[in-house]
């Protein structure tokens, strides 16, 4: 999966790979690590994400992932 459209704004790759370790409840610092990134670029890759989604917080964010059924997990 390399986006994930929403009406003129896609999620990144990036992003939905963060959404997804979001999603299963991972903290930024797990993020960072698994991903090879620092955490001030996970953080800025939550921000987009609520952003994009036109949510207010991590929570909102993985129930609307999970609701659409864009993590199966």
């Amino acid at each position: 999966m390399n986006t994930i459209q929403l009406q003129e704004q896609a999620l990144s790759a990036r992003e939905v790979e963060v959404l997804a370790l979001l999603a299963r409840g991972h903290k930024n610092s797990q993020i960072a690590i698994t991903l090879s990134i620092k955490q001030r670029t996970v953080r800025f890759h939550v921000e987009k994400i609520l952003d994009k989604l036109n949510v207010e917080n991590r929570a909102q964010a993985a129930y609307f992932a999970f609701s659409k059924g864009w993590i199966m997990d």
